[in-house]
């Protein structure tokens, strides 16, 4: 299984209830043979890779790897990735840095 550890977000100007709704974007590391790599992709492309089971994803800030992400749907049926609470409560994708 692959991981992706997401440092950074991109967002849309549309109205979102939810800020992680808002994501149109994730910047994150990947292991790429032994290397890790920085990369960029879109919500979906991100969000069906995780949906399939082929990654975990987690957020990553300051060199340190924090909660997991699952996929979420909207009641418009936008599907999105959104942090599991952690004993961190500033450890959510909404707090990333916008790239």
């Amino acid at each position: 299984m692959d991981y992706f550890y997401i440092y950074g977000i991109t967002r849309d100007d549309g109205y979102y209830a939810d800020p992680d709704e808002a994501i149109d974007a994730y910047y994150y590391y990947r292991k790429d043979g032994s290397d890790w790599v920085k990369r960029y992709d879109s919500r979906q492309n991100v969000v069906d890779k995780v949906k399939s089971g082929a990654v975990s994803a987690f957020t990553f800030r300051d060199g340190n790897v924090g909660a997991r992400c699952e996929v979420k749907v909207s009641y418009r049926g936008t599907e999105y990735l959104k942090t599991v609470p952690n004993n961190d409560p500033t450890d959510n994708l909404s707090s990333l840095p916008e790239m």
